[in-house]
């Protein structure tokens, strides 16, 4: 058994790990965001910010430990640290703060950029540490845009990268595309799921880029 990603639309990843440890990360208001956010049981689940696209706490559940906000938090034998940022380049006076979450599953190191605003200080960089799998946003607008989340990518060094926070067929608001992240990286093509295991955290590092079909329109409401 692998650790399982799947991204639920905009921020959103739900995370599966070998023992059934369950995260979910960022859920979205769907009246705000503009497609269905679906209902689940997890174990943990994770905000960013306290903005309608991201603090969607009732799609987590009954009872779920909820994380919010800078620092160190133990859940259910784990580590999850929240690492202080903002959601726009003026240190948050035009959008306010952001927590960028960090945590290790399955020997997995983990990090959700939420709503990041801008490239990283070396202090956050070193806060951060090494990253296998990232999750960074690339629709500008709100956030970095790909040119700066192509130079964020580049401060952490990740094995994988997955783009979060774009335009698609059903969002509600004006984002960039993912294409523009995705430009002369070769061979990245949507799938429904990543499956993490050992052999992925060796060898180039790539960039994975996973579906929704709720995001795309695909699915009635």
């Amino acid at each position: 058994m692998t650790m399982i990603v799947k991204w639920l639309g905009h921020s959103c990843f739900h995370i599966l790990g070998e023992n059934g440890r369950s995260i979910l990360m960022d859920p979205f208001n769907e009246d705000e965001v503009g497609y269905p956010m679906p209902k689940m049981d997890v174990d943990i689940v994770t905000i960013s910010h306290d903005h309608l696209d991201h603090n969607n706490v009732d799609a987590a559940g009954e009872g779920p430990d909820v994380i919010f906000g800078p620092g160190e938090y133990t859940s259910y034998d784990m580590i999850l640290r929240g690492i202080e940022s903002y959601h726009d380049e003026k240190k948050g006076k035009i959008r306010g703060e952001n927590t960028i979450f960090c945590f290790e599953l399955d020997g997995v190191r983990v990090c959700h950029l939420g709503d990041l605003g801008h490239v990283l200080s070396k202090a956050q960089i070193a806060e951060i540490g090494p990253v296998d799998l990232l999750f960074i946003p690339v629709g500008g607008r709100f956030t970095i845009d790909a040119t700066n989340a192509e130079k964020v990518m580049k401060q952490l060094q990740p094995k994988v990268t997955v783009p979060m926070h774009y335009r698609t067929k059903a969002l509600a608001f004006e984002l960039g595309p993912v294409d523009d992240f995705l430009k002369g990286k070769v061979g990245v093509t949507a799938q429904e799921k990543l499956q993490m295991t050992g052999k992925d955290l060796s060898g180039e590092c790539r960039v994975v880029l996973l579906s929704c079909p709720a995001a795309e329109g695909q699915v009635n409401r």
